[in-house]
C-alpha cells in the first residue's frame, strides 16, 4: 500500500495544481432585495414599483447572477471562482441570497462588502473562495469631497488584502463615477478616483515595493482613457479593447469600461500564478435576442418591462495558471 500511496499523492496534488484560477468582476446591475429601505433611493426596486420588482423577480436575478458566476468558475479546469469584484450591490443581504444559489453553495464563497454612503444604496464587494483566497486586512476608501462630489455621494474602493495561492495581493474593486452629464463634463470625478485610487497603491508601495495590485472595477472609462492610464498598471484587457470588443454598450456603440488591472510585478516569472488571459464572458443567454437593444447585454429590466436578464454589463475575468516550476498550493 505505501509504494502505491506516493504516486496517488503526487498525481492528486498535479492535478490542483493544474486547475486555473479566476480572478472576476462583474457589474451586476441593480441588484436589490424587495425590501424598503429607509436611507436608500431603492423606490423602484420594491414590489410596489412600476416595474413590480417582487419576490419572483429577485429570485430570478439572484439565480441569473450565480448562473453567471458558476460558469466562470468552470472555465479551464477551474474549481470555482477564486475572487470576484462585484458592484451594483444593495447590501449584504443579496451577497447572502447569491452565494446561498444551489449552483454555488458547495464552493462555500464568503464575502467581503461594506454599506456606502451612494444615495442609491449600491456598493461594492468582494466575493472570495477560501480555497484559494484568504483575506488578510480589508477596508473601504471614500471618494467622497467638498470639490468632486459636492452634490452627490459616491461608492467606495473596497482595499482588500491578502493571499491568493499562496501570494499576497492588494485588491482594489472600484465602481468610479458615471458619464452622467456626458464624459467630458464628468472626466474630473473619473480622474479624482484615480487619484484616490493610486494613492491607496502608493501607501502600500511606500512600504512594499514589490507589491503585487489587482485593480479591478467597473471604471467608467475605457483602457485609454485619461483617469486609467493615470494608474500606471499592466492592462491586460486593452488589446481587447483596440479589436473592438467591449463589456457595455450605449448607442450601438461598445465600451469596455469593466477591465482587471495589474500591477508590473506580476510580469515576472517566479510568481506562483503567471499566464494570465483575459476574457469577456458571455453566453447566448445572456444576450438580447429582441427590440432596439438585439446583441447588447440582456438586462433584468427594460425600462419597466421586465426581461427576465441578467445586467447590462458583461463581467470580465483573467484566467491564470499556476506556476507549475514554483511552489504548489498551501
Amino acid at each position: 500500500m505505501k509504494k502505491y500511496f506516493i504516486p496517488l499523492f503526487i498525481l492528486m496534488l498535479n492535478r490542483i495544481s493544474a486547475q486555473s484560477i479566476i480572478v472576476g468582476f462583474y457589474n451586476c446591475e441593480n441588484f436589490y432585495d424587495t425590501t424598503d429601505q429607509i436611507k436608500v433611493i431603492d423606490e423602484d426596486f420594491l414590489p410596489s414599483s412600476q416595474k413590480n420588482y417582487n419576490s419572483k423577480a429577485y429570485a430570478i436575478k439572484s439565480n441569473h447572477l450565480a448562473k453567471v458566476i458558476y460558469g466562470l468558475g468552470k472555465m479551464e479546469k477551474s474549481n470555482g471562482i477564486a475572487i470576484m469584484g462585484v458592484v451594483e450591490i444593495e447590501n449584504k443581504f443579496v451577497l447572502e441570497k447569491l452565494i446561498a444559489e444551489p449552483l454555488l453553495q458547495k464552493y462555500h464563497y464568503k464575502y467581503l462588502h461594506f454599506d456606502s454612503k451612494d444615495q442609491r444604496g449600491v456598493d461594492v464587494a468582494l466575493i472570495y473562495n477560501s480555497t484559494y483566497f484568504e483575506p488578510y486586512q480589508y477596508k473601504p476608501y471614500s471618494l467622497t469631497d467638498a470639490d468632486h462630489f459636492n452634490d452627490y455621494a459616491t461608492r467606495d474602493i473596497l482595499y482588500v488584502k491578502g493571499r491568493l495561492y499562496g501570494e499576497w495581493v492588494h485588491i482594489l474593486v472600484n465602481h468610479w463615477p458615471s458619464r452622467r452629464g456626458g464624459s467630458f463634463l464628468s472626466s474630473n470625478k473619473r480622474i479624482w478616483a484615480s487619484t484616490v485610487c493610486k494613492k491607496i497603491m502608493d501607501s502600500v508601495t511606500k512600504i512594499d515595493p514589490l507589491s503585487k495590485f489587482i485593480v479591478m472595477g467597473d471604471f467608467n472609462d475605457n483602457p485609454n482613457n485619461t483617469s486609467i492610464k493615470k494608474l500606471e498598471l499592466l492592462n491586460p484587457f486593452y488589446s481587447l479593447f483596440k479589436n473592438g470588443y467591449g463589456s457595455i454598450a450605449f448607442r450601438d456603440s461598445w465600451s469596455l469600461f469593466d477591465q482587471i488591472l495589474l500591477s508590473i510585478h506580476w510580469a515576472e516569472e517566479n510568481n506562483k500564478l503567471t499566464n494570465y488571459k483575459p476574457i469577456i464572458y458571455t453566453v447566448s443567454d445572456m444576450i438580447e435576442t429582441q427590440g432596439k437593444y438585439q446583441g447588447y447585454p440582456k438586462r433584468t429590466y427594460d425600462g419597466d418591462r421586465f426581461r427576465g436578464g441578467y445586467s447590462d454589463h458583461f463581467p470580465v475575468a483573467l484566467i491564470f495558471k499556476p506556476n507549475l516550476s514554483g511552489n504548489t498550493l498551501k
